[in-house]
């Protein structure tokens, strides 16, 4: 009898230790790359026997809690990012819009804290600035800039943005620039010049919903190519579809990718259009978060299109003001089609938001303004980890970003997001569940998280009290 009662104390023990240096480094009272003690002095610290300490660093070791360095000893280690999604084996019908349009009714709750916005605080950018521009061109409209600057668009903006894209190290042709209604009419325009309803687009996955709201609304299919938090599309996965499937287009953010915030490596970018070169597929670069970059980073795929089969869209309302809804679309050789499209869909882009924009960009030094945003928009991010590290539930796993505002957090799989979604909406939080994702439905346990406005301690114990809830409720 005695025997028996005794036989589970180590066991017991063992959880307790356990339990004791998981809470820790959940809490942050040990940060990353703090040392541990070694395995003698954890059995002396806890009085258990070196058996038992041992087990303890193997299930932290297992656990990614911490990293063993050879000689120096035990750390605490960097969150391990979610992991790639398996590969997609047939392509899928989209159907997110509904979901979508739910999702965006609590964007327009002030007291509700805009985790699930995709937009950076208004604050943050030179709204005023734009504005005194927008008001100056609508004084100087005349009907004749109404002929003038039918599609391609106001001649002064395209050449400012050639311009800018010159100040990112890379040059883009003023002749195939097509001004748009914001980004996501050049993502549509550039979908509908290259591939016809009931084509197969690859999208990474997870893929950002505006692409594959485009894919949708366009009738056509996505085909998910695996993507890896760090670097991105998988380029070994692109590869293996291409020999099964006829994929007409490759829809992708190569640079601070939405939701995981990747950056895909020069190297990569390369094979990418070499394979688009061997396999004849057209390559739609969405690069919506340029001016959010980093100096250094790489320049997008457009800078080394071989032969004009890169469509390229971009925007300013990510970093300046989305007022205006500027967008373009530098489409290489698809340019006369995305533009007989353009005259069928909006006809033209407002000319006076062209005109500010154009004046804007010429009047302006933006530099500065933008390094102190990515500073905040860092810091913030830093900050929303910690919050997630420390009040979500064991298990979770969060990517670490070099920039952009978008924290992707991977719950254990047996979570629900979309499910626990109405209960953080009355909590006053929102986010996006990670269903939104994916045109099959994966990604149901993660969600992104937006640091794009003030975080205060009032806004972050919402959130924290939101993780607590779904650990404990």
């Amino acid at each position: 009898m005695t025997a028996e009662l005794s036989a589970p104390r180590p066991l017991l023990r063992y959880q307790q230790v356990l339990s004791h240096w998981c809470d820790a480094i959940r809490h942050g009272q040990l940060p990353v790359g703090a040392r541990l003690p070694s395995v003698r002095e954890l059995a002396r610290q806890h009085g258990v026997s070196l058996t038992t300490a041992r087990r303890v660093v193997e299930e932290l070791q297992a656990g990614g809690w911490i990293d063993t360095r050879p000689r120096q000893g035990l750390f605490v280690a960097e969150p391990r990012l979610p992991a790639r999604s398996a590969p997609a084996d047939q392509p899928a019908t989209v159907s997110i819009a509904t979901l979508a349009l739910r999702l965006f009714a609590s964007l327009r709750d002030p007291a509700i804290a805009p985790f699930g916005s995709p937009f950076i605080d208004p604050a943050w950018l030179d709204i005023a600035g734009v504005n005194d521009h927008l008001c100056r061109a609508a004084r100087r409209f005349s009907p004749e800039r109404g002929l003038a600057d039918l599609p391609p668009g106001h001649d002064a903006l395209r050449q400012q943005i050639v311009r800018r894209s010159l100040h990112h190290g890379f040059r883009l042709a003023r002749d195939e620039l097509l001004i748009t209604c914001g980004a996501m009419e050049a993502l549509n325009l550039a979908l509908k010049a290259v591939a016809r309803p009931g084509a197969v687009v690859a999208v990474e996955s997870p893929a950002f919903y505006g692409l594959l709201h485009a894919i949708e609304t366009n009738g056509m299919q996505a085909l998910e190519i695996r993507t890896d938090p760090d670097t991105g599309m998988d380029l070994d996965d692109l590869a293996a579809a291409l020999g099964r499937h006829p994929i007409a287009a490759c829809m992708l953010m190569p640079s601070l990718q939405n939701p995981l915030g990747s950056i895909m490596p020069a190297p990569a970018r390369q094979r990418l259009l070499q394979l688009a070169v061997q396999h004849d597929f057209a390559v739609i670069e969405d690069d919506a978060y340029r001016e959010l970059l980093h100096p250094g980073s790489p320049p997008p795929l457009k800078h080394s299109d071989p032969d004009g089969r890169v469509l390229y869209c971009g925007t300013f309302a990510k970093a300046f003001s989305p007022g205006p809804r500027i967008g373009w679309l530098a489409a290489g050789r698809y340019t006369e089609r995305a533009l007989l499209h353009k005259l069928m869909n909006t006809l033209s882009t407002p000319i006076p938001n062209q005109m500010a924009v154009a004046s804007y960009l010429r009047d302006t030094r933006p530099e500065r303004r933008l390094a102190r945003l990515r500073d905040k928009l860092a810091s913030n991010l830093a900050r929303l980890s910690d919050t997630v590290r420390q009040h979500f539930p064991e298990g979770t796993r969060l990517t670490a970003p070099p920039g952009g505002f978008f924290l992707w957090v991977a719950l254990p799989e047996h979570y629900d997001t979309l499910a626990l979604y109405p209960h953080a909406l009355s909590a006053g939080v929102s986010f996006v569940p990670g269903a939104l994702f994916s045109p099959s439905g994966r990604f149901g346990h993660c969600l992104r998280l937006n640091a794009g406005f003030a975080l205060d301690d009032a806004v972050l114990a919402r959130l924290a009290g939101v993780g607590w809830t779904m650990g404990n409720g």
